[in-house]
């Protein structure tokens, strides 16, 4: 059996075109390394855009594996180049994101550019590969908001691309199980959390 972590990156500077994370995401890094360290990490891959990675190395340095890169795993499927990043907790109260996101309305924040079909599909074939390449073990996947809903949504059936929000440093678990069927076991766990369940 093959467990993944999907691990949101911790919160970065708004307003940026890949940017790294601030002060309170590297935080957030730390508190989830310190949770990861003893939790038996096999193997850890990223997605390549800077808070990805930045998440990645904080991570792996804790748990004893350099992270590997995987474009696949990219907020929306997009270059590092293509959007500025804007930090939903820095959006004025009267901006139509701040609202969608604050009613439940997803799918309204995600860019118009995104090609949502071919993005949920990007997305599953990287995190098919990442299980083809470790048949058993436990692997922390580091990447973003929208890559863990188009894969969770994948899994359980959910038409929508976007459709929850994940917490920055958050980790949701899913599990390849015997046959080969890859089931969700939770969503947006805390470190905290992680600790008390190994």
């Amino acid at each position: 059996m093959t467990e993944l972590l999907l691990v949101r990156h911790g919160r970065p500077e708004s307003g940026r075109i890949d940017p790294p994370l601030n002060d309170e995401g590297i935080a957030q890094a730390r508190r989830l390394a310190r949770a990861l360290e003893g939790a038996g990490v096999t193997a850890l891959v990223s997605s390549d855009l800077r808070r990805a990675r930045q998440t990645a190395d904080i991570v792996g340095a804790a748990v004893g594996h350099a992270p590997t890169s995987l474009p696949g795993l990219r907020e929306w499927g997009l270059p590092a180049d293509a959007m500025e990043y804007v930090a939903l907790e820095f959006l004025e109260g009267d901006d139509p994101r701040s609202t969608a996101i604050a009613e439940g309305r997803y799918m309204d924040f995600v860019p118009d550019v995104v090609d949502l079909t071919a993005f949920r599909a990007t997305v599953v074939d990287a995190f098919d590969e990442i299980l083809a390449s470790h048949p058993a073990g436990r692997v922390a996947v580091v990447c973003h908001g929208g890559t863990i809903n188009a894969y969770v949504g994948h899994l359980a059936g959910i038409s929508d691309v976007f459709w929850f929000h994940p917490d920055y440093a958050s980790v949701s678990r899913v599990e390849r199980v015997r046959g080969g069927r890859v089931v969700i076991r939770s969503l947006n766990e805390t470190p905290c959390v992680l600790v008390e369940s190994n």
